[in-house]
This record gives structure tokens, C-alpha cells and sequence, in this order.
């Protein structure tokens, strides 16, 4: 049986979740902490200052990872009017890109951003993302590891000291709280905790690391401002021409995050099948921790949601994978954590949890 946080949903597989001896996770301890003994302002001339540092008059000054959606959004919106940067705003493409993403990004950059593009190799990248299928079960972990490698690359050849990433995930969710002293990303940072032990350098391309990684400032804006993605989506929706879907992403209650990439699905699922928990339960602790809803109305929405597969994309999944759709199914059941989970007949909800979320 799987334990829970006494606060929020969140169950004890999420990699470093840790628990006090309340049962209260490290993510909700971190929100309270940010509530009650941050001084958000102080963090804000603390930021300032950093920018201070690093502006030009004439030139770009920062880089902000963006995709067009919420968060990337409201970063460079912050930094460029609120901060006075000239952020040089930059994509790294998803594997498969969504219309509305797409349409996202357009109206992100017609709002008045500089953009740079990054298109890897189509090839290079769908054999890294059919090896860490096969290998890890993480299609997606080739662009979870180019948006690091990839923008160190874009920051050396524009000469570009700073960049400034939305949130920093391992204290925003449950990981490592030591990390909430960490103010620069360094190669052990990413390689033995972000990227989990893998180093993507071997594939060459946009994932060689840089070999001046020290000589850059990289920090997370989650550090500097309480991290609230409902603010987010406002702020862009009224500024960028951002726009969620007309309807809830699959297996979840939301529409307005992660909309840029059909493999984003996949991601999420692999996930509830090795750990038991998967995008709603993600969705709801932050909404039982910012109070948008109680967690009894979490617990209802994870057992009805969680674990939904995306049967719509089965055949994208397949064909860019390279995979045929017996191999698919072998690849996902070679993952699937049987201590808590069990199959079904239901093509909707292949596996599901043998106790429920309680």
C-alpha cells in the first residue's frame, strides 16, 4: 500500500519525497515555509541585484527557456518590463509538437520577445528518444536533458552569462531540500540529480555539455517569487495571447500546462505505471497546497483520473518510437510496478493502482 502525504496526495514512490513525522511530504513542509518565514521581497532586491550584474545596454543580457506556454511566459514578461533585461527567449523543440503549442509560442513572440528556435536533428532525436523508451522507460528524457545542454550551448555563442529557469521542481514537489541553497547549476547538479545518473554528451549535438559550465549563472525564478502557475496563466493569457484547451488534458483536471508536446502524455503515464502516480496527482497536490481545492477533492479526482493512457496518440507513439504496437505494450508492461498496481481489460486504463489513493 502506498502512504500518502497527510497534506496533499502525493505518494511516497516519488523519487526523494520525503516525509516529517507528521506524514507531511518535503513539497508541503517547502510551501508552508514559503508562506510563513520567506521574505519574498528581500528575494526580489536579491534578484534585482543579480540583474544588475549581468545587464547590457546594447546586447541580450539573459536567456529565458520558453516554450510559449504559462510559465516561460510570465518569466520573461517579469524580467524584460519588471527587471529591465533584454532576454534572449529560447525553445527547445519538443518531440511532437501540438497544434496548440505551436500557436502558443507564435502569439508568445508576436507579444514582442526575441526568439531563438532550437530544431535538433529529426533523426538524432527520435533514436535517442526510441533508446531511453526502450532503456529507461523515458521517451521524453532526451528533451528533459536538451533543455539544459542545449541552452548552455545557445548561451556561449551569444556570450551570455545568465539564465534564469522557472521553478526549481526538487523543492517546488518534494526532492532534495538542500538544493534550496543551491543558486547555480553545476555539472554534478545536472547529471547526478536532474538528469538521474544519465550524461547525454555521448550523443553529441545540442546534448554536449559545455565544457565552461562554472563560468555561467544559472538559477530558477522560483527562487526569487512564490511560484503560483494559476498567476501565471492569467498574466499570460491577458499579455501573450496564451490559450489552454477547450477541454481537460488527459488524465488530469487541467487545460493550461504542459500543452506543447503529445509526448508530454506518455511522459506522464510512464510515470503512474513505475510509481504509481501520475499527472493528476501532480496537479491536484498543487491545488490542495495553494487551496484551489481540499484534498478529499483531490483523492476523488486522482482515483478517477490517474492513470488514463493516451489512447489517441497510440499510433504517433508507435510510429515515431519505431516501435510496432506489440513492442510498445511490451516496453510499458517491462515497467510497470506490480507491487501496486495491477492489469485490466480497459484499453482507457490498461493498469491500475490495487489500492486506491486514499
Amino acid at each position: 500500500m502506498l502512504k500518502y502525504c497527510s497534506k496533499c496526495v502525493t505518494p511516497d514512490t516519488r523519487p526523494r519525497l520525503e516525509f516529517d513525522e507528521n506524514g507531511v511530504c518535503n513539497a508541503c513542509l517547502w510551501h508552508q515555509k514559503k508562506q510563513t518565514e520567506i521574505n519574498w521581497e528581500a528575494k526580489q532586491d536579491e534578484l534585482a541585484r543579480i540583474c544588475d550584474r549581468f545587464r547590457k545596454r546594447d546586447s541580450f543580457d539573459c536567456i529565458c527557456p520558453c516554450s510559449g506556454g504559462k510559465d516561460g511566459s510570465y518569466v520573461a514578461l517579469r524580467l524584460r518590463d519588471d527587471f529591465g533585461m533584454h532576454p534572449l527567449c529560447a525553445t527547445f523543440a519538443p518531440p511532437l509538437p501540438t497544434d496548440i503549442g505551436k500557436k502558443n509560442l507564435e502569439a508568445f513572440k508576436q507579444s514582442g520577445f526575441d526568439h531563438l528556435y532550437i530544431s535538433p536533428n529529426p533523426k538524432l532525436y527520435r533514436r535517442m528518444c526510441h533508446d531511453f523508451f526502450l532503456k529507461q522507460g523515458r521517451p521524453k528524457w532526451p528533451f528533459v536533458m536538451g533543455i539544459a545542454s542545449a541552452i548552455l550551448q545557445v548561451a556561449n555563442r551569444f556570450d551570455i552569462s545568465l539564465i534564469i529557469y522557472g521553478e526549481q521542481g526538487e523543492i517546488e514537489y518534494g526532492g532534495k531540500q538542500a538544493t534550496e541553497t543551491l543558486k547555480k547549476i553545476d555539472r554534478d547538479y545536472l547529471i547526478n540529480i536532474y538528469w538521474e545518473g544519465n550524461d547525454p554528451s555521448e550523443y553529441g549535438s545540442w546534448w554536449r555539455l559545455i565544457s565552461n559550465l562554472g563560468d555561467k549563472y544559472v538559477t530558477w525564478w522560483s527562487l526569487f517569487e512564490d511560484w503560483n502557475p494559476e498567476h501565471h496563466a492569467k498574466i499570460a493569457f491577458e499579455r501573450c495571447g496564451f490559450e489552454g484547451l477547450p477541454y481537460d488534458s488527459i488524465g488530469t483536471f487541467t487545460n493550461y500546462a504542459q500543452l506543447d508536446d503529445k509526448l508530454q502524455d506518455l511522459h506522464a503515464y510512464m510515470m503512474f505505471v513505475k510509481f504509481g502516480f501520475g499527472r493528476c496527482t501532480s496537479d491536484a497536490s498543487i491545488a490542495i497546497r495553494r487551496g484551489a481545492i481540499t484534498r478529499e477533492e483531490g483523492v476523488r479526482l486522482v482515483n478517477q483520473l490517474d492513470g488514463i493512457f493516451p489512447l489517441e496518440y497510440l499510433d504517433t507513439y508507435c510510429d515515431y518510437l519505431g516501435v510496432t504496437e506489440k513492442q510498445f505494450w511490451e516496453t510499458v508492461d517491462k515497467y510497470v510496478n506490480y507491487s501496486i498496481l495491477c492489469k485490466t481489460n480497459n484499453s482507457n486504463k490498461p493498469y491500475q493502482l490495487k489500492e486506491k489513493c486514499i
